[in-house]
């Protein structure tokens, strides 16, 4: 039998100033380009977001989306106590089931009309990535559902390059982050089954906002 490989990444100790690092860095444009394909969730919808971080996200979800339900998937329990702060601090609407564990730990049976991940597959290793995470979470997907990922690409401009290898190695030694490069997610997705609808680039093309859906 395969061993499962857990994920051991760990943000409890950079959650409490983890939106200000990326604010330092690139101000506002890694939260805007997080928003671009909201408006293509539909109203009602059942909603897995992994990796949430800090709760802004989540807040612009249920604001703008009115969701049936959320469930919020995020390894960090520090993350997932700041976010159920936010929710109960603003008094947003909505179901949210709060699960402190990684993608592991959905049950066969949960699916989602939208599956939201945002700078989750820069994380981890090309094995992982293909062989665990996007089937897990493609199993997670309504046949006629939405993937929506926020993610930094593989680059050629070297400014870039010096960048995103900083960042990396940063959250390999703050966060114990698997990945020592960032993978060809789009490529692995495409190989496993699903088809990009909609893609809009930010942060000079670093950053790119999809919509990927299963193939038929």
């Amino acid at each position: 039998m395969k061993k499962i490989p857990r994920s051991n990444v760990g943000f409890d100790w950079v959650a409490p100033i983890y939106d200000q690092l990326a604010s330092a860095v690139f101000g506002k444009k890694l939260q805007k380009a997080q928003l671009t394909f909201l408006t293509d969730i539909p109203e009602a919808a059942s909603i897995l977001l992994v990796g949430g971080g800090t709760g802004w996200l989540l807040e612009q979800i249920l604001v703008q989306c009115k969701p049936r339900r959320v469930l919020y998937l995020e390894a960090s329990a520090k993350m997932v106590a700041l976010a159920s702060r936010r929710m109960a601090q603003k008094s947003l609407p909505g179901t949210v089931e709060f699960r402190v564990d990684d993608q592991l730990s959905l049950h066969p049976d949960e699916q989602f009309d939208v599956v939201i991940t945002p700078f989750l597959l820069d994380l981890f290793t090309e094995k992982t990535v293909q062989s665990w995470l996007i089937p897990r979470l493609r199993h997670a997907l309504r046949p006629n559902g939405r993937w929506l990922i926020t993610d930094f690409v593989q680059t050629r401009v070297w400014w870039q390059i010096v960048l995103l290898w900083t960042m990396i190695h940063f959250f390999r030694l703050a966060a114990n982050i698997q990945t020592k490069q960032l993978v060809d997610w789009p490529r692995l997705l495409a190989e496993g089954g699903l088809s990009l609808e909609k893609r809009q680039t930010h942060v000079a093309g670093m950053v790119v906002a999809d919509v990927w859906r299963i193939t038929a």
